[in-house]
């Protein structure tokens, strides 16, 4: 039997095109965070989450919290300015995965800065301070670890 090459192809080509569309919409449905019986996973990140708790304290508040914490097993910790930064995305809504809870807020750090000082990363305008450690007007707190098995 005889194909004409040009048959064959376009019969590939259109394989090619076909595979390139699916794999495109798979790329689609990835979502970076999945929220499963109150914890948020991260699959770049390989880390999970505990959305903010929606209250105003302190950074020492903060730590108290974060250790007190038992969701899922407990092991919580403050997250540093990096994995802050890395939540925070201008494309969502208030710079964020609504999934976290931030709305525009400051997050506190496990970062210190001296004795009294605190680092925080504020999810309204995209960058962070050290602030006093006492302070609890704005700062809100997230909690993280590293994936469990």
């Amino acid at each position: 039997m005889r194909v004409k090459t040009s048959s064959l192809c376009k019969g590939l080509l259109t394989c090619l095109l076909l595979l390139s569309f699916v794999s495109v919409l798979h790329a689609a449905d990835h979502k970076r965070f999945t929220l499963k019986e109150g914890v948020i996973y991260d699959s770049e990140l390989g880390l999970q989450w505990a959305p903010a708790n929606g209250r105003a304290m302190n950074h020492y508040k903060a730590e108290e919290y974060i250790q007190n914490l038992r969701l899922a097993g407990g092991g919580w910790r403050l997250p540093t300015r990096a994995e802050l930064k890395s939540l925070y995305d201008k494309s969502k809504p208030r710079n964020a995965d609504p999934v976290f809870n931030i709305n525009n807020n400051w997050v506190w750090t496990s970062e210190l800065d001296g004795p009294s000082l605190a680092w925080a990363f504020s999810f309204g305008y995209g960058f962070e301070l050290s602030y006093p450690r006492d302070n609890s007007d704005y700062f809100h707190v997230l909690a993280v670890r590293s994936r469990r098995c």
